[in-house]
């Protein structure tokens, strides 16, 4: 093999790894942020005199969520879970140029131009998203949701991440009830409907200049769906948020902390809590877990209300909106 271009090749991968790495230093921040929002438990109760009132922290925005983590848990709060949120964009990336197909040359508008991938192809990305996705969204978000400072050790951290049951057998993820499922969909949502839906407004981009040989309404249709597809896209994202974060003990599905869970939960020596004194979320009693997409979607709605489906909805359309010039 030609050594220029085994040195190109590892300079290419070093460089796509920093701006990674950079792109998680700006969001990091704020994607915990969502993730805390959207995992927090805070359930209705009915206090004196028939007044309602919420039970643990009450997060009712991103900005809101970020003061409460950055003074609960300082700088490091913010940061949590940024290691391995590199290694996903980073694997993603790479299974994306892959699998889809990129281009190095500079698009229309200084962009990059992304060829449009078969069909064929992009089934086979939806599933191998998916099963990339669920195990590191899981390690993702309970390293941000972790009332403890995790050791730069990725053993020691996987300890206290996944219960006994998850490290000796790491398949299990995959069996968390609901999660598979809704990862799958989330992931055709934003692959094959979101290709089919931009074929069919824009039409095939195998006219050169895409900008200027499409109408401008046509392209306005495809961002009006762009956004409009945060409508059923937020929920799916909520509630995989909360079955990310519920581990398989084997035993039931118990939160870390719970009474199942507490019995086998491994701590290393010297591993200390982040915040000070008071945890920034509260997750839902162990003892009554999720059973399922479905079931966590109407047991979200029964006791926190509708809304809780759409927290960060926001964040989710603007995403949407931004991948229409992609």
């Amino acid at each position: 093999m030609d050594i220029a271009f085994v040195f190109t090749l590892i300079l290419a991968s070093f460089i796509m790894v920093l701006l990674m790495a950079a792109g998680v230093a700006i969001t990091m921040p704020f994607h915990g942020a969502l993730v805390r929002l959207r995992a927090n438990y805070n359930p209705r109760a009915v206090g004196l005199e028939g007044v309602e009132n919420r039970v643990g922290p009450t997060l009712s925005t991103l900005l809101g969520t970020l003061k409460r983590t950055k003074q609960l848990e300082g700088w490091y709060g913010l940061y949590k879970g940024a290691y391995p949120m590199v290694a996903f964009t980073t694997l993603i990336s790479v299974c994306s140029i892959i699998f889809v197909g990129g281009s190095s040359t500079r698009g229309p508008r200084g962009t990059y131009s992304v060829p449009e991938a078969g069909g064929f192809q992009m089934g086979i990305f939806t599933i191998l998203l998916t099963l990339i996705s669920l195990p590191m969204t899981v390690i993702v978000n309970r390293s941000i949701i972790t009332p403890y400072r995790l050791p730069n050790n990725p053993r020691q951290s996987l300890k206290i991440l996944l219960s006994i049951r998850e490290l000796s057998m790491p398949w299990t993820l995959y069996l968390t009830p609901g999660l598979l499922l809704v990862t799958f969909l989330h992931s055709l949502s934003v692959t094959l409907v979101a290709r089919t839906m931009r074929l069919l407004l824009l039409g095939t981009p195998d006219a050169g200049d895409v900008w200027n040989n499409t109408a401008y309404w046509r392209w306005a249709l495809f961002t009006i769906w762009q956004a409009g597809a945060a409508g059923w896209l937020t929920p799916l994202e909520v509630v995989a948020t909360r079955l990310s974060v519920q581990p398989n003990t084997g035993n039931g599905y118990t939160g870390v902390g719970g009474e199942e869970a507490a019995s086998e939960e491994y701590v290393p020596e010297g591993v200390e809590f982040c915040g000070s004194g008071e945890d920034v979320i509260g997750l839902r009693p162990t003892s009554e877990p999720y059973e399922g997409m479905v079931d966590c979607g109407r047991k979200i709605i029964q006791e926190e209300g509708g809304g809780s489906l759409y927290r960060g909805w926001w964040w989710t359309m603007l995403g949407n909106v931004v991948a229409v010039a992609s």
